[in-house]
């Protein structure tokens, strides 16, 4: 039997969370400076000291229109690479979609946070001829330039997280759209800049009077991450990511956001309260 795909409404829009599939990440570089026996009775790691982690991308509906937020890590990885982040399930993404009636050729926009391969690589498909393609074809790919351009100068501490087949088809197929600032994707929903994991890198802001929300990606990729002192050691700039994350969760506790989150294993969304410092929150979805 086919699971049900979560969802909630959001202002006028319905939001599925639609499956990427599961994977692992070390779970000290997941956590940075914070010790073990802090983070492992949040999220206990296995023999190889990996956490386990959703990749729960965003199908948005409304004003006519399916937009796909994120993607997923896709299926043209090899066996190395599954085994190594222990990817499971990454076949999910359109299976979800075709339980909530979308098909790939349905989708209008797919509007990527970043370009690291956990986030971007069901965006494009591997075919029978073995040329990859986007996934879907009638969808306009929204990507931060500054992200863009970062992916195609990687150096030695971000380039295992970029993958040419993940975007580059993209572009050569006519359907990439670089855009240089915040976007509006629908009527109050915002791809903003949430710096500090890369310079690029954005959350899905829902400015709804009424029902603000965000989707946090990597800037608070768990409900474990919740403290501000809890940061990957993946960012690029730490220091960034927590005046980011301080901004962020000082105005989103006083005014009870609900937090839309991307890797959390058992969380889709949260409402928050609390303080920056010491944040509560409910289970939503």
């Amino acid at each position: 039997m086919q699971a049900t795909v979560p969802s909630l409404t959001i202002g006028p829009y319905k939001v599925h969370f639609v499956a990427g599939g599961r994977f692992r990440l070390d779970g000290g570089a997941m956590f940075g400076v914070v010790p073990k026996v802090l983070w492992n009775r949040a999220m206990p790691s296995d023999e190889r000291n990996r956490i386990q982690m959703r990749m729960t991308c965003l199908l948005l509906e409304g004003n006519g229109q399916k937009i796909l937020v994120d993607a997923g890590s896709g299926t043209k990885d090899d066996p190395k690479f599954r085994d190594i982040y222990a990817i499971e399930g990454a076949e999910g993404l359109t299976q979800d979609l075709a339980a909530v009636g979308v098909k790939p050729d349905d989708i209008t926009a797919v509007a990527m946070t970043h370009l690291h391969f956990d986030h971007c690589g069901g965006g494009t498909t591997r075919g029978a001829d073995g040329n990859v393609k986007p996934t879907f074809p009638n969808a306009h790919y929204f990507v931060r330039r500054q992200e863009w351009d970062d992916a195609h100068h990687a150096n030695e501490r971000n380039r295992a997280s970029y993958i040419g087949d993940n975007y580059d088809p993209l572009h050569d197929a006519g359907q990439l759209i670089l855009h240089d600032n915040d976007l509006e994707i629908l009527p109050g929903v915002w791809m903003k800049n949430l710096p500090g994991h890369t310079l690029g890198h954005q959350g899905c802001f829902f400015d709804i009077p009424g029902e603000r929300a965000l989707y946090t990606v990597d800037l608070i990729p768990t409900v474990a991450h919740l403290p501000l002192a809890y940061i990957m050691g993946y960012d690029l700039y730490p220091m960034m990511t927590l005046e980011t994350k301080r901004g962020i969760v000082k105005q989103a506790t006083a005014e009870g956001w609900l937090f839309l989150f991307e890797h959390d294993p058992e969380h889709c969304a949260i409402r928050v309260g609390g303080s920056e410092q010491k944040v509560t929150f409910e289970k939503v979805a």
